[in-house]
């Protein structure tokens, strides 16, 4: 069996958190924390990579059982992030040695190919809607508009009207056939949800994401509600940290339409248990995916052989650096990460099988970080208020 020679965090611009475990046979497998809580994740990264030397790379399950739950203190997005980044490293590395790609692994791929979508980006109606434009030329035919500000707690129709006005100009500038959801980001109240719903309801959104926010048996009574009152699909699970929380959203009674978990957070195996048992309560699978390559890859191999996945989010399909997502534009990266960038056509993106797609199915040039390493930029959270000043959610 092979064992861990070394293992590394890799900054990579613009802001993500890699991981780069080497073999004693040479290979190299990558995994992807958040892109978020940079300090805290890196440190955590560091520390763990300096564990894992010495351990054999097929034991993945035994050393991801050790990493959640050989300690007091368990859960949580830093200690969950590194666990699954260093699972997502471990199932590369074992598909490569097995010559298959992770989803044969997992029982073998149930689609060719697998619709994708990603964030359009601008600060008011007219450059979402350019953005909207330049995903059509990107060949995508689905995409997600962020389109709330700070939101009160109790709203009227006057204070959702930018909202309804940034989806309207997008709904405008594409095509009725084009998949448009729209995510509120938990920045709304139950109350401010429901009636932002009923206000977007006429522009035809394919789902609307985070509603308000989850985390609560409260909360989930409200996503419950919300979900069985009226036709739009209701998404959440992006903040979900373990496969209980997960699970909890779809048993005894599914509190959405669709569950959102990241495969940075859940790691693969329990993303893929998740959308297993996403089929048996009739809910989809859409998992979360705002960050780097790697960990778009990891989500189309879960994508590739998970019966109830119904979308991928992606941020990049290849490149990297600055500047990423534009208002009013698309993708446009300083630098390409992969030596084989996935392409979009007709809106997917194909299932790569066979052994010359073995692992994650994807080649890092890893010259090129180095090259552009100035532009890591890791940037602090967004703080939002409400015009008395308030704390409002981002």
């Amino acid at each position: 069996m092979a064992a861990i020679r070394s293992a590394q965090v890799v900054r990579c611009p613009p802001s993500w958190l890699l991981l780069r475990v080497e073999t004693s046979d040479g290979e190299v497998g990558w995994g992807e924390a958040i892109g978020d809580l940079h300090e805290e994740v890196e440190a955590a990264l560091e520390a763990v990579c300096e564990k894992i030397v010495g351990r054999e790379v097929e034991q993945i399950e035994r050393l991801r059982q050790e990493l959640l739950y050989g300690r007091f203190w368990r859960d949580g997005p830093v200690l969950n992030t590194v666990a699954a980044a260093v699972e997502m490293a471990l199932w590369d590395l074992h598909g490569k040695a097995l010559g298959a790609p992770i989803h044969e692994l997992l029982g073998g791929k149930v689609r060719d190919r697998v619709l994708v979508y990603r964030n359009l980006w601008g600060n008011n109606p007219d450059e979402f809607a350019s953005s909207a434009r330049a995903a059509l030329a990107e060949g995508l035919t689905a995409m997600k508009v962020s389109p709330a500000g700070p939101t009160a707690g109790v709203v009227s129709d006057s204070d959702l009207a930018p909202m309804v006005e940034v989806m309207s100009a997008v709904r405008t500038a594409v095509s009725p056939e084009v998949k448009v959801a729209v995510d509120l980001h938990g920045r709304c109240s139950p109350s401010a949800a429901r009636r932002a719903i009923a206000l977007l309801a006429p522009l035809d959104p394919w789902f609307v994401e985070e509603p308000m926010l989850p985390g609560s048996a409260e909360a989930m009574a409200e996503f419950r509600e919300l979900k069985v009152s009226q036709p739009i699909a209701i998404a959440t699970g992006e903040r979900l940290l373990n496969r209980r929380s997960a699970l909890d959203h779809l048993f005894p009674t599914p509190a959405v339409d669709i569950l959102q978990p990241d495969v940075s957070l859940l790691g693969i195996r329990d993303t893929f248990a998740v959308g297993l048992a996403a089929e048996a309560a009739q809910v989809h699978l859409a998992p979360h995916c705002p960050y780097g390559p790697i960990q778009s890859a990891a989500s189309l191999q879960i994508a590739a052989a998970c019966p109830s996945h119904i979308a991928q989010e992606v941020q990049s399909l290849g490149g990297a650096g600055l500047p990423g997502g534009q208002a009013g534009g698309g993708w446009s990266w300083s630098f390409e990460l992969l030596e084989k960038p996935f392409e979009v056509v007709d809106g997917h993106v194909e299932v790569r099988s066979g052994s010359d797609n073995a692992g994650l199915g994807i080649t890092v040039c890893e010259e090129r970080i180095a090259e552009f390493a100035e532009q890591w930029n890791p940037h602090p959270p967004s703080m939002w208020a409400t015009p008395d000043g308030a704390r409002a959610e981002w």
